[in-house]
């Protein structure tokens, strides 16, 4: 049977219907390298996206600029309705406690177990007003829908590539966002392990409800997650649609950045 979530109950309900983030012109640079170059996106509430682009063309730095921990050069860039520009250091970290990440690297604490890593989580979100920390019970059930219930008291070193994965994942989800952010959750996972992250994300986005967006560098991967897929190339969207959309594209880039994926075709 599957385990069932109990809900953190929010104080700040009101704000569901406020866009998560909405980015609009943004610019950033790394010294001369230019990383995002007028990237404008408007995430609504509940909403499944999926980015996908080349290694290194910018999307964990989008991530970044999306939460606050990097400040655009040019351009507005708000979440939940604030500008990040004008709000204290103080209240950005309060709205970022309403927001799940996952790492590439995982980021999870080794000197912790599985099980503590979530309630850090839980109790950092809850020092911000975003609910109360999860019990126990939550946590366990958390761990259980990822398949985890089994290593609570493992550290993280101990688990393989893809239980990592789920471990941060589930750490991202504990605190009952409102905005989730996975960063390339299947990289270096084999196609199997691949597959059944990507099953875990969509059956938890059917419960939690939260606006999701997964960075990828694989178009299969994208498609399975979500139909709204943004191409990003040159720190812009590119293209946006759905598998069939890109597929039937006559960009000149889109063409060749999806003849890596031709397997797509026949899945379409």
């Amino acid at each position: 049977m599957q385990a069932t979530l109990e809900k953190t109950p929010r104080e700040d309900a009101g704000r569901k219907a406020v866009p998560p983030v909405e980015l609009e012109g943004v610019k950033l640079s790394f010294g001369i390298k230019r990383i995002l170059d007028g990237f404008s996106l408007a995430i609504p509430p509940g909403a499944k996206i999926s980015i996908v682009g080349e290694s290194s063309c910018g999307k964990s730095s989008l991530f970044k600029v999306m939460v606050g921990l990097l400040p655009p050069d040019a351009g507005k860039a708000r979440l939940f309705g604030m500008d990040l520009s004008r709000t204290s250091a103080r209240e950005v970290e309060r709205l970022r406690r309403n927001v799940g990440m996952q790492f590439q690297a995982g980021a999870l604490f080794d000197s912790l177990d599985v099980a503590h890593n979530l309630e850090l989580a839980s109790l950092e979100s809850s020092r911000g007003g975003h609910g109360r920390p999860a019990t126990e019970s939550r946590i366990l059930g958390m761990l259980d829908r990822v398949g985890l219930r089994k290593a609570a008291r493992q550290s993280p070193a101990s688990l393989s590539g893809g239980m990592r994965k789920r471990a941060a994942i589930a750490r991202a989800l504990i605190v009952d966002p409102e905005l989730a952010l996975f960063d390339e959750p299947t990289a270096g996972l084999d196609p199997l392990t691949s597959a059944s992250i990507i099953g875990l994300l969509n059956d938890l986005s059917a419960d939690l409800g939260a606006a999701m967006l997964l960075a990828t560098t694989d178009l299969d991967v994208a498609r399975r997650f979500s139909q709204d897929i943004i191409v990003m190339h040159e720190g812009r969207i590119r293209a946006r649609g759905n598998v069939d959309d890109h597929l039937a594209s006559e960009d000149p880039y889109i063409r060749r950045f999806l003849s890596r994926f031709n397997r797509l075709k026949a899945l379409a």
